[in-house]
């Protein structure tokens, strides 16, 4: 666990320059239902109501590049998570992911609807490791 959070602190102190666009925003989709975020530059944080209870999670944008769509605007990124969850019942979890997505940039209102997939270890109480298989869709107000 220790050697998960030392690289990602090391990724977070190296990729500052990068970034999803910057402001709040909404989001829905596994385990998160609804959650709002908050980014700046390439760091996103976000909190939400979840299937299991309250999660929180931090995401590192490394890189983001336009897309070819012949209309909107639109660009792809990737990046490195970490999340965090409280069971109802009590419990918790920790779940390291990679991410990947797809951004819109609407001109006017000016919104940005993004869908972002995560993959990565779910550790239950820091014991029982499993498959983590996750999904976001939301909207980032600027």
């Amino acid at each position: 666990m220790k050697r998960i959070l030392g690289a990602f602190l090391l990724v977070l102190g190296l990729g500052f320059g990068l970034a999803q666009s910057p402001g709040v925003g909404v989001y829905s989709g596994y385990p998160t239902y609804l959650g709002v975020q908050f980014q700046n530059d390439a760091l996103r944080f976000g909190v939400g109501l979840s299937s299991f209870g309250f999660a929180g999670d931090a995401a590192l944008i490394l890189q983001k590049s336009p897309l070819q769509t012949g209309g909107l605007p639109a660009s792809w990124y990737y990046g490195a998570g970490l999340g965090a969850g409280i069971y109802w019942g009590g419990g918790f979890i920790v779940y390291p992911h990679g991410l990947a997505g797809v951004e819109l940039r609407l001109p006017d209102p000016a919104i940005n609807p993004y869908l972002e997939v995560q993959l990565g270890v779910s550790l239950l109480n820091f014991a029982v490791p499993l498959p983590h298989f996750a999904g976001r869709l939301g909207v980032i107000l600027r």
